[in-house]
């Protein structure tokens, strides 16, 4: 900002320093990281004059506010233009309170405090299975750059009565999806828009009963040792709408949403009013129940985000139409079931540069464990400066809660929908990250309509290049991961222990079309256990083995686009 207006706020020249702190905010893409910015002058000389910056009331260094600053110096004809002060240190982000004082020289009796920020940290306490928060990532943005770019066909079907109510092309269509830690991390909600009025859903509650307990992967449920694709594949009976939440008010559109725990914040718009947010208690799955509303200001509410403070409180997110605009709201307490809210900030897209942000169709926070910094991904189709209009991205931000609220992008990475059959989701659809009980990200992304195999709703389930965390240790978190390409790229398949009969692994050739393709492979193995990969289908010809973890490019121990059979063995 710049200061003549603020200067035209302040009293007559006296004896003791004038000032403004312009920024505090950390800027996680440098280091060092916090940045404070602003002006001070001392109406006794035309001199720089320090200042001294506090955090949570305890010194923390001094500075000379000597930069340039020529809108001082035109507002104060006189003292010159060397009154800026820009400073940056490494300090752990939103590690509480930011005081700037201006030093006085000469006559005066004070130190004049130029200005407090409070900046909001993420909270990195929670534990796996907690009502209200969602557990941490460690480095969020390597663990980003680090997701593997094809992912697991997943699917569920549909309820056992009634239907969906959604196609494409049609403006009835999925909106958000987020997993839940209920139910052992078991069920999932998704969101969508229906105009049938009082007969209408704005979400569902989706039961995955086939998978997993462990609150891990889910991994694929539409395995066959029948069927060569995945993508043809009807997900497992037990996979299936458990539940529907009636629209609200009549409001028939709920868009992308997120959840901490089990309190889902559910945007929803073409109502009768203005556009809303409302928390559910999503604890018990099948029967949640309404907690608050947070109105907005305008007729839209796109997208919606929650996230746990570092100081218990939280903070909610509403996006006006295609997230131009973030409405941010802070709770007034820390009991997530009663809190009220208060507004925050409003945020704008045009406060990044241009080709920085885009219209997502869902944002959703994620906290590093390291030091509580918040970031953002957000989902939808194009790359915005990073890749095609028609493409599916998912882009990392940074976010600083100081006072105001600002983004830096750090990360973009292009996702792909298929292997080698049809579609199987779609980022401009329904999209939720999830962090599992390992801190593992996961990415789930569903696609518009119900058109898959019976009726069911595909999705896809992505994942790190290492994605179990005991995989050295546990038998039945070991995988081998196979690559179409030599660079540990394009398509390819999972073979996890747990599946080892899931799929017909005596031919690659019913493996999704990948006998004599395997160019790379990545793999964790623990003890006691090993892969053997052979040329030939039926576990013939010659063999390779894998021990321990690792990755290999398979044509530099010439074996690539030879595999034609693999199988898990004991020693």
């Amino acid at each position: 900002m710049t200061v003549v207006a603020a200067l035209a706020a302040l009293p007559a020249l006296a004896n003791n320093p004038i000032g403004v702190v312009d920024e505090i905010l950390w800027d996680t893409s440098q280091s060092p990281n916090l940045v404070i910015r602003g002006w001070t002058l001392d109406p006794n000389t035309s001199a720089s004059i320090d200042v001294h910056l506090y955090v949570n009331g305890s010194y923390l260094t001094a500075a000379t506010a000597n930069v340039y600053r020529p809108d001082v110096g035109a507002a104060y004809p006189g003292y010159g233009d060397s009154h800026g002060f820009h400073v940056r240190i490494d300090w752990p982000v939103g590690n509480g309170q930011v005081c700037v004082y201006a030093i006085n020289t000469g006559p005066g009796d004070s130190n004049p405090l130029l200005g407090c920020k409070t900046a909001l940290a993420g909270y990195t306490g929670c534990t796996w299975g907690s009502l209200d928060c969602n557990l941490c990532v460690n480095d969020v943005v390597s663990t980003f750059n680090n997701m593997r770019d094809h992912g697991e066909v997943l699917g569920f079907n549909p309820p056992v009565s009634g239907s969906f109510n959604v196609a494409y092309p049609s403006s009835n269509h999925w909106e958000g999806i987020q997993r839940l830690t209920a139910g052992f991390g078991r069920y999932l909600v998704v969101s969508k828009r229906d105009d049938r009025g009082a007969n209408g859903n704005v979400a569902h509650t989706v039961y995955m009963g086939s998978r997993t307990t462990t609150g891990r992967r889910f991994r694929s449920n539409r395995l066959s040792t029948s069927i060569n694709e995945p993508e043809d594949t009807t997900p497992l009976v037990l996979d299936y709408a458990a539940a529907a939440l009636p629209l609200d008010d009549g409001y028939a559109h709920g868009g992308g949403m997120q959840a901490i725990g089990n309190i889902v914040a559910l945007p929803m718009e073409e109502g009768p009013g203005n556009g809303k947010v409302v928390l559910y208690d999503f604890s018990s799955p099948t029967a949640p129940v309404k907690l608050s509303t947070v109105e907005g200001a305008s007729t839209a509410a796109g997208t919606a985000s929650l996230t746990k403070l570092a100081d218990g409180r939280f903070m909610l997110v509403l996006g006006q139409w295609d997230a131009k605009t973030l409405e941010f709201f802070l709770s007034t307490g820390t009991n997530i079931l009663t809190t009220g809210w208060e507004p925050y900030d409003v945020w704008q897209d045009t406060e990044v540069p241009s080709g920085h942000w885009g219209s997502f169709q869902n944002l959703n926070f994620i906290t590093d464990c390291s030091n509580g910094q918040l970031f953002m991904i957000g989902t939808l189709i194009g790359g915005l400066g990073w890749g095609a209009f028609d493409e599916d991205f998912a882009h990392l931000y940074s976010v600083s809660l100081a006072g105001s609220v600002t983004f830096q992008h750090v990360a973009s990475k292009h996702f792909y929908c298929s292997n080698d059959g049809a579609r199987q989701c779609n980022f401009g659809a329904a999209g939720g990250a999830f962090v599992d009980r390992d801190h593992n990200l996961l990415l789930y992304v569903a696609e518009q309509a119900d058109d898959g195999p019976g009726g069911s709703v595909k999705m896809i389930e992505y994942r790190g290049i290492f994605p179990n965390a005991a995989c050295g240790d546990d038998i039945n978190q070991a995988f081998v991961d196979f690559y179409d390409d030599s660079d540990f790229s394009d398509r390819g398949f999972i073979y996890d222990y747990p599946d080892r009969f899931s799929k017909n692994w005596a031919n690659f050739g019913s493996v999704d079309g990948l006998n004599d393709k395997i160019s790379s492979v990545r793999f964790c193995i623990p003890p006691g256990h090993r892969v053997r990969l052979y040329e030939n289908s039926n576990f013939g010809g010659a063999s390779k083995e894998l021990t321990g973890t690792g990755s290999i490019n398979l044509h530099d121990i010439s074996f690539g686009d030879k595999i034609s059979s693999a199988e898990w063995l004991s020693f």
